[in-house]
């Protein structure tokens, strides 16, 4: 057999493997994040149940921005098309005032997509920010390994998202 032919062999199983592998990884993955605010949830509530609010505070696509819906609470949308960021939409999916929001993010047409809920917990001192997002990057041997790193990524993103959330809301 030929010197090329052997290593042409090699490389297929390597990436036969790759991807074998790569289909048996999950391509979901959950990350989750709090934080103490000073003040009430009243103070804080309203940076979460806006999705224009978000901008100062969390990461966000420069470009193509529209919104959608309500101003704020349940139906308060924004779409995008960004160069970084992709094709997608954020949805608040529900909303209770002063306890909780939940949203949805579809990415892609909905290839991607996030859901995550925000619980505000009063205790002394404060009020706590309970943060989780869960993402399923659908069947894709390729996604099931972006997967695996996604949770740690994705939950430094929202511990500094929070801490910037603080200094608006006057914790410093």
């Amino acid at each position: 057999m030929k010197l090329g032919a052997k290593i042409f062999g090699g490389l297929s199983i390597v990436l036969l493997l790759f991807l074998l592998i790569g289909i048996a990884l999950p391509g979901t993955w959950r990350a989750e994040q709090e934080a103490l605010f000073p003040g009430t949830p009243a103070d804080v509530f309203p940076f979460l149940n806006s999705l224009l609010a978000w901008e100062a505070w969390t990461p966000f696509p420069e470009a193509g921005l529209e919104s959608f819906g309500p101003a704020e609470g349940i139906g308060a949308g924004i779409r995008w098309d960004d160069p970084q960021y992709g094709r997608g939409e954020a949805q608040i999916t529900g909303s209770s005032a002063g306890r909780e929001v939940s949203y949805e993010v579809k990415i892609e047409d909905g290839r991607l997509t996030i859901q995550g809920r925000m619980t505000l917990l009063s205790e002394a001192g404060g009020v706590r920010i309970r943060w989780v997002e869960e993402g399923d990057f659908g069947w894709n041997p390729l996604m099931g390994y972006a997967s695996n790193g996604m949770a740690g990524a994705q939950g430094e993103a929202m511990g500094a998202s929070l801490e910037r959330l603080r200094v608006l809301v006057g914790g410093g």
